[in-house]
């Protein structure tokens, strides 16, 4: 059994499954495997927990502004007291939830491709290009660049409608890392 597996790897690195010159002129090229800790990081950097305490904070202040609304004993304002509290209720349950509203929206971005999950992306001077599942390519023009979100784990390039690359550290040097996170915070500017 071991020998049919060396004999698979070795008819495989005979023909090379990425051919990056098809592209032009390549600045960057890495390949890494889209597994759940990898999605997970990824989905982490769409949404941060950010949100979720600015959500949180919000609706302490709508709390405040309910029992504000209600203070003056001889003209009530109702109809703000209730719309605070109408508000409070849809972020207290946003702010609860906020993980799986994030994880559900990034089912259907171009971070959940089905198949396969190793990727191979080429980054050239105009786009970022990513091999994915079955042979299945995507580019995203450096024009349509808008934003870059970095952790400790890796960084996501927002394309928009979308659209996301991810990059995780350890699929480059920390030089080159930081090289191409420059590179693409330059594109925004």
């Amino acid at each position: 059994m071991a020998k049919a597996t060396t004999k698979k790897t070795a008819s495989n690195r005979g023909k090379a499954r990425h051919d990056d010159e098809r592209y032009g002129e390549v600045l960057y090229s890495f390949s890494y495997e889209m597994d759940d800790l990898n999605y997970f990081n990824a989905a982490g950097l769409v949404g941060s927990n950010r949100i979720q305490q600015i959500v949180a904070g919000s609706s302490m202040v709508l709390l405040l502004l309910i029992i504000g609304s209600l203070y003056d004993r001889e003209r009530p304002l109702y109809p703000v007291a209730i719309a605070a509290f109408i508000l409070f209720i849809v972020l207290s349950i946003v702010g609860q939830n906020w993980t799986k509203i994030r994880d559900r929206y990034v089912s259907k971005s171009s971070l959940a491709q089905i198949g396969n999950p190793d990727r191979h992306v080429i980054v050239t001077a105009e786009a970022m290009v990513v091999e994915g599942p079955d042979d299945t390519v995507s580019s995203y023009p450096l024009s349509e660049f808008k934003k870059l979100a970095e952790d400790s784990d890796g960084a996501l390039a927002k394309f928009g409608k979308r659209r996301y690359v991810y990059i995780p550290r350890k699929a480059l040097s920390e030089t080159r890392f930081r090289n191409l996170a420059k590179m693409l915070q330059g594109k925004r500017d």
